[in-house]
């Protein structure tokens, strides 16, 4: 049944569908950062520094650990930032699902105040054949 919220209740739900879908992305985007940290600390901890050797060969291990270093607080900055942005997509998402549920109630109620006036219509259009076929009675006798 057509109401005037149809379309409204459509666009609510398109609205809570695509923030879903961010928040989907973002989690996966924050789980393949958590990958890359741990990849990287793995690559941290096979590192041996060398016990003889040149004094090079050493700041050449430390320099590698240093950038790989960065690269983790890199990325837990990266985290940080999405984690910041699924907050504010939670926050929009609760207030998108409200909007929704308020629209879905509105269309719910013009469908049961719809229905309400197709059923007194129907009454009143049965009165009126009651009326009618009751004076056509008493009209043939």
């Amino acid at each position: 049944m057509k109401t005037k919220y149809d379309s409204v209740v459509k666009f609510k739900k398109q609205q809570v569908d695509n923030i879903e879908k961010n928040l989907q992305k973002i989690n996966a985007s924050i789980n393949e950062l958590h990958s890359k940290i741990d990849e990287l600390n793995k690559t941290l901890l096979s590192f041996n520094l060398p016990n003889k050797g040149s004094f090079s060969l050493l700041n050449q291990i430390k320099h590698q650990q240093s950038i790989i270093r960065d690269e983790i607080a890199n990325l837990k900055n990266q985290i940080v930032i999405l984690q910041n942005r699924k907050n504010e997509l939670l926050n929009e998402l609760k207030n998108a699902k409200l909007e929704y549920e308020k629209m879905k109630y509105l269309q719910a109620e013009e469908i049961k105040k719809i229905l309400k006036e197709k059923k007194l219509k129907e009454m009143r259009d049965m009165d009126e054949i009651a009326i009618l076929l009751k004076n056509n009675k008493n009209s043939t006798h």
